[in-house]
């Protein structure tokens, strides 16, 4: 883990509507590796904000291409 600060995590509604998908699509992402989620001791999943970052960035890319 990281040491002192931890890292923002997302909720999947809420990366869903960044990329204006649906959670179900989200988890499909994440199954097929587009995306990493963490899941939470309470079993809940959550997006780091850089994995969003990071793929919002790369789909940009991808775009403008």
């Amino acid at each position: 883990m990281m040491s002192g600060d931890y890292e923002e995590l997302l909720r999947p509604k809420d990366v869903a509507k960044i990329f204006n998908i649906s959670v179900k699509t989200l988890w499909e992402w994440q199954k097929r590796g587009i995306i990493r989620a963490v899941r939470l001791p309470t079993g809940k999943l959550r997006y780091p904000k850089s994995e969003v970052e990071r793929l919002w960035r790369q789909l940009r890319a991808t775009e403008s291409q």
